[in-house]
């Protein structure tokens, strides 16, 4: 693997904290609703015209200008019009009409076409041809026979570890690149949630594993399913795992900033509110969760209904623990969907700033 492109893993990867607490709202919906079309994605006309509205920051303009949506909720932080108005927005989203339909959605059945299974496997169709590999971070129960990697191993002072280093982790713990393997596993002291799974599948995937899968529940599930649960977990012989690295799954500042693709800032509406990519819309990663799992595709279509099928999407947040949930669920609804940070945005654009002004000097 190159050194061009480790660093552009590791510049992505940058601010991916062990123990983050991603998963405050991964039990249920954001309140998120789309507009009915968004064909001015990526418009230069209408990314002009929102450039216009001055005393605005990007993701206001954009807002105003290109989704005509209201400003309500994203006045300037610390205001008293803010606050209200996210007093007014909160109170607006958890009627106890809707907290108890929320309920109901979450204890529903989800159901999974075909084509999902080859992302996400059901309990019932788990089987001893696959390793189960438990990523969990401190994890007191575990599916009986499953080895356990902590997703935490994988990060070295916040950051994704080398190529070389994740191969290596992947092989000390008897895992080989043609292994079948079904990933599962949360962050409990971060309160549970498919996200460090997420990771991990796409993490592999960039490495150039082919036969991994995400498991499509908890241990709760599988216990509750009458399955055997233990509190030790199997070790296996060390074997040789060899990462390659594929770069179709991120994307790079200079992609992003073309306007080729379909941007999807996948972060809180407040964080969206704060700044964004220039023509990016908000689509919060919460919103694509119901109770710790991935949303069934039919929801899914309603949620992404706004993008189109014929451009590829660049999701993002701040770190691509949660930014993963977001590229996870395009992908599962066929989506040609890539993974990037804000932070590696906010670092390119500074640098193309300090590069102008010394060019101008």
């Amino acid at each position: 693997m190159g050194v061009a492109a480790l660093l552009v893993l590791l510049a992505l990867a940058n601010g991916v904290k062990a123990g983050e607490a991603y998963c405050d709202a991964c039990k249920g919906d954001s309140g998120w609703s789309g507009a009915s079309k968004l064909d001015e994605i990526g418009n230069p006309e209408a990314i002009k015209k929102s450039e216009s509205m001055s005393g605005l920051n990007t993701a206001q303009k954009n807002r105003v200008g290109i989704w005509k949506q209201p400003l309500a909720g994203f006045e300037a932080e610390g205001s008293d019009k803010q606050n209200n108005a996210s007093n007014s927005e909160k109170s607006v989203l958890e009627t106890p009409a809707q907290s108890v339909g929320k309920s109901a959605e979450e204890n529903a059945t989800i159901v999974r076409s075909e084509e999902s299974k080859k992302m996400l496997v059901s309990l019932e169709d788990v089987n001893s041809s696959c390793i189960l590999l438990d990523i969990s971070e401190n994890a007191t129960e575990h599916i009986s026979g499953s080895i356990a990697v902590p997703y935490t191993r994988f990060l070295s002072e916040g950051n994704l570890r080398s190529v070389d280093e994740i191969s290596q982790i992947l092989g000390s713990a008897g895992l080989s690149n043609d292994e079948c393997i079904i990933i599962y596993g949360e962050c409990m002291p971060c309160g549970g949630g498919p996200a460090p799974a997420t990771l991990a599948y796409w993490m592999m995937k960039s490495l150039g594993h082919e036969n991994v899968r995400v498991l499509d529940g908890t241990v709760k599930d599988w216990a509750a399913a009458g399955k055997s649960t233990s509190v030790e977990v199997a070790t296996m012989p060390p074997k040789n795992y060899t990462g390659v690295f594929t770069p179709d799954f991120m994307a790079t500042y200079d992609y992003v900033k073309s306007q080729t693709p379909q941007i999807v800032d996948a972060r809180s509406m407040q964080e969206f509110g704060n700044g964004s990519i220039p023509g990016a819309i908000n689509i919060p990663f919460e919103s694509m969760i119901s109770n710790g799992r991935i949303k069934e595709e039919a929801k899914l279509k309603r949620i992404f209904a706004i993008l189109s099928k014929d451009r590829p999407v660049v999701v993002y947040t701040g770190q691509p623990t949660k930014g993963s949930v977001g590229w996870f669920a395009l992908e599962l609804m066929g989506y040609d969907a890539m993974l990037y940070s804000y932070e590696n945005w906010q670092y390119n654009e500074a640098a193309s700033k300090v590069s102008s002004g010394n060019a101008t000097a």
